[in-house]
């Protein structure tokens, strides 16, 4: 066994040379670009201000600001605050033209302004709306702030901002994502530290949650609007940003797990001629190119595009490891009027990730370490090395495809209504052989099995999903209304194998059949098995995969959000939806033929009301209270000598309840929002002894089983967000959530009123860019993040302690033979911590008799890239 205290007195020594070198290199080339330019007198400096209006001569905040100097082309950027205004201060005597951009407005430019030495010029602008459809382009890369204010149009949300929803919404930006590098949706996720994530398969395949509620397969994820199964790979290269809606939404988008609405919003094509190129080195030798190309066609510009390829490959930063990355995304767009447009997107995506670090799996019991026989077994609480080649295996990991298309018309009716209707085909394909390293033991010791042969992990999934959304805006007497009527749903379909593998543990090549066990301090590496890694290929009617369960379900929802004063609003929002359950079984006693279980069918409302007091029009504080519904869990299938009195059924739906009372205010160009709140949904787990006729002689032992809900998950918390330029040369986006998560009513004294397992009481992140001054286009950035510590098993007997990780990058935006370009070099996990990412129980609705996982987070990585557009 490893020394627990390592981590805490080795942080120094793990700083190598080379690391070293490079800090130093970097800090002696940031003094050489600014020591020119420390002496210069501010007297000698221009400046450039203004204010944005609409037609109705009403401020606009959140418009982007491009100055361009007309000699050079070099750009800044600036976002209009609360009250309009946006100011460009110190700027070097010359001619400038300041551009100006806002979502649904057209873009609107000034004449050329000549600025002499300390010389304030002032340029206001009142924009034009747009016509459906048309967008703008000007960006002059990072500056830009971290903070949206408006989610999509054409969803549940309507057209209301951000600023006066009465629940947590918060966006990852496309900047955000550019700006740390991040490629999958783990590395971004910790960037809104109010979403947390269950790692299933890895650090690509992840169940994203919010407010300590763990997500699921298919209830939780959005893209462009319409359902998709989201424990698949993501390339964040597609999307232009991640929308997070806190808690409970199934009043606003269907039946949901509790755990928050992630959308991904891809890439639209771009209304000027866009071309983007980028060369990244990863780790220790993954190389990425990514090209993304966009713009409009034909003399009336009514079609337009958007491009997106990526192809990286190389080694990871264990030895003999692989990481291969694949994607093709495109989108396109054509006007039938000015009034009409019909949007496609296609993508597809392959993600082959093999010698990574695997699963550690452990089994925790409701009986307490100390009693006598105890057959609990927990992870060591210091977490090892993830560089160390065993822990996972050459042969082993996951090759994993997905492909979606999608189809949306939009429609204005006239500058007040609009609709959106979709539809969405996905097919994933998940062939995962990741090596799972069980322990036998409190001592480290440990068996390693292929995933496909330790659990039964769906090889495929299906998808068809929908959703249509009338929204607009209308008056009665005095008050108004921002309404949004729509429907959504989905075809759910999940595969399982005929005949899996058999489970025998991985040796090494001198002892193939002997004790085939390691340690986590001394792994092994393992020789593959002699039958050959496992594939899903079907060869006859007893092999391959077939459809075990199909879920559907369709909904229809309404809100109404009312401004009955400047001060006083409310929103009332409700859903109707239905729910069809099918199961499936195969195997031999039905000659191979999928034969199907009676299932469940059923439907039921969910709804939510608010009360919205905004003592300015720059904040609002705000109460609601909501209850939802979720589709219901499937039982699994018997398995060996277990029998389940009620395998392969589905569960009625659950139902979770919510109150919460939040504040939001903007301040020039700050956002800042939080909210207390209490949150329940039920749980399920299985049941043992039970007694029934169905178990035959088992009956009364605890091999006969029964999957029922058996008690609430009761969470109380606090959270809170910031984003937004500080001063003009500091931005950061950063926050904070604290939780109380709890089971109760479990029926078991050792369990009741515990924490969940694998949650953190409190969890915060803060990321800041700083502009250095008197260099142009050379910025700095940080990033902290604290995951407190979490409970390993049901009776928190453990608990794996906090930790911090650290983040450094810089970013170097120049022209290189007249062409922007830009510069970055990021450091992840600077102090190279080494922790249990995440942990999880055996039963995403709580206890299990199964296996627990935890899995290792990535050791210091270093990431460098040059993005070249043209």
């Amino acid at each position: 066994m490893q020394d627990r205290s390592y981590i805490a007195t080795e942080v120094g020594d793990e700083m190598t040379m080379d690391f070293r070198k490079t800090v130093s290199a970097l800090l002696g080339a940031l003094l050489l670009l600014t020591m020119p330019l420390f002496g210069q007198s501010t007297s000698e400096l221009a400046r450039v201000n203004g204010i944005v209006k609409d037609p109705a001569q009403a401020v606009v905040s959140g418009a982007e600001v491009v100055l361009t100097n007309q000699r050079n082309q070099d750009k800044v950027a600036a976002v209009t605050d609360s009250e309009g205004e946006y100011v460009f201060p110190s700027l070097q005597p010359g001619v400038y033209v300041v551009g100006v951009g806002r979502k649904g407005f057209k873009y609107s430019a000034s004449p050329e302004l000549k600025l002499a030495a300390g010389q304030s010029v002032r340029f206001d602008t009142v924009l034009e709306l747009a016509a459906i459809g048309q967008s703008v382009t000007v960006s002059a890369d990072a500056e830009n702030a971290y903070r949206v204010e408006n989610v999509t149009d054409g969803g549940p949300l309507g057209t209301t901002p951000i600023l006066d929803t009465p629940y947590t919404v918060n966006v990852i930006s496309r900047q955000l994502i550019d700006d740390t590098q991040s490629r999958n949706v783990k590395q971004a996720a910790k960037y809104l530290p109010l979403v947390s994530f269950q790692e299933m398969q890895g650090p690509e395949v992840i169940r994203p949650a919010t407010r300590g509620m763990q997500g699921s397969n298919m209830q939780n994820a959005r893209k462009d609007g319409m359902g998709i199964a989201v424990t698949t790979p993501s390339a964040l290269e597609e999307y232009e940003q991640i929308e997070v809606v806190s808690g409970l939404g199934a009043q606003l988008y269907g039946p949901t797990n509790p755990s928050g609405v992630l959308n991904f919003v891809t890439k639209r094509p771009t209304e000027e001629q866009f071309r983007e190129v980028e060369l990244s080195y990863e780790s220790s030798m993954v190389g990425t190119v990514h090209a993304d190309f966009g713009g409009r066609l034909g003399g009336t510009r009514r079609f337009g595009y958007r491009l997106n390829g990526l192809l990286g490959d190389g080694k990871g930063y264990v030895d003999e490891s692989q990481l291969r990355r694949q994607l093709f995304a495109g989108a396109a767009d054509f006007r039938i009027t000015q009034l009409t447009r019909i949007e496609g997107n296609f993508s597809y995506y392959n993600l082959f990730q093999h010698g990574y670090p695997g699963w550690f799996a452990y089994a925790p019991t409701t009986t307490p370490l100390s009693t006598a026989g105890s057959r609990t077994i927990l992870l060591p609480e210091n977490a090892p090395n993830p560089t160390i080649r065993g822990y996972g295996q050459s042969f082993s990991g996951v090759d994993l495809k997905s492909q979606i298309g999608e189809l949306r018309v939009k429609h204005e009716f006239s500058p007040n209504w609009h609709l959106v209707a979709g539809a969405l085909y996905q097919v994933s394909d998940r062939n995962i052989n990741t090596a799972v390293n069980q322990f036998i033991d409190n001592d480290g010791n440990y068996k390693t099995y292929l995933a496909n042969a330790f659990s039964a992990l769906a090889p495929r999934f299906h998808v068809v999903s929908d959703s249509a959304y009338l929204t607009g805006t209308f008056n009665t007497g005095r008050i108004s209304h921002d309404v949004v009527i729509g429907t959504t749903g989905y075809r759910f379909e999940s595969y399982s194998a005929v005949t899996g593998p058999a489970r025998t543990a991985l040796c090494t090549s001198n002892t193939p059949d002997g004790v085939c066990q390691a340690n986590i301090s001394d792994p092994l590496v393992f020789v593959p098995p002699a039958a050959g890694i496992f594939s899903y290929e079907k060869s006859s009617p007893s092999t391959g995969i077939y459809v075990s369960s199909i879920i559907r379900q369709q909904g229809f929802n309404f809100s109404d959000t009312l401004s009955l004063s400047d001060r006083w609003m409310v929103k009332a929002s409700a859903s109707e939806d239905w729910t069809w359950t099918d199961s499936f079984t195969n195997n031999a006693s039905t000659g191979f033929v999928p034969t199907l279980v009676p299932g469940y069918s059923n439907h039921s409302p969910s709804g939510s009301g608010s009360i919205l007091f905004k003592p300015r029009a720059n904040m609002t504080i705000y109460g609601t209270v909501a209850s939802s519904i979720q589709a219901p869990d499937v039982v699994p299938a018997n398995s060996g000598s277990t029998i389940i009195v009620n395998a392969s059924q589905a569960l009625p739906p659950y139902r979770s309840n919510q109150v919460e009372i939040g504040y939001k205010v903007v301040v020039r160009r700050i956002s800042f929002s939080t909210a207390i709140f209490r949150i329940e949904r039920p749980f399920a787990t299985f049941v043992t002894g039970i007694e029934s006729t169905v178990c035959g002689p088992q009956s009364g032992t605890s091999n006969c089983q029964e999957f029922k809900i058996t008690g609430q998950q009761l969470n109380y918390g606090a959270e809170g967000m910031v984003s937004g330029r500080i001063v003009e040369s500091l931005m950061i986006t950063g926050g904070l959530s604290v939780l109380d998560p709890r089971l109760t009513d479990t029926g078991i004294a050792a369990t009741n009123n515990k924490k969940f397992v694998g949650i953190p009481d409190y969890k915060s992140n803060i990321f800041a860019e700083y502009r250095l001054p008197h260099v142009n286009g050379v910025y700095l950035n940080a990033d902290w993040q604290l995951v407190g510590r979490r409970a390993m098993d049901d009776i928190n007997s453990a608990y794996v302690p906090q930790y911090n990780t650290f983040d450094l990058g810089l970013r170097y935006t120049t022209r290189v033979w007249g062409k922007s370009t830009t510069f970055r070099l990021t450091a992840n996990n600077l102090t190279n911590v080494q922790y249990w990412s995440t942990l999880g129980p055996g039963s995403i609705t709580g206890q299990s008799t199964g296996s627990y996982l935890g899995h290792l987070g990535e050791p210091r990585l270093f990431t460098a890239s040059t993005r070249i557009n043209f």
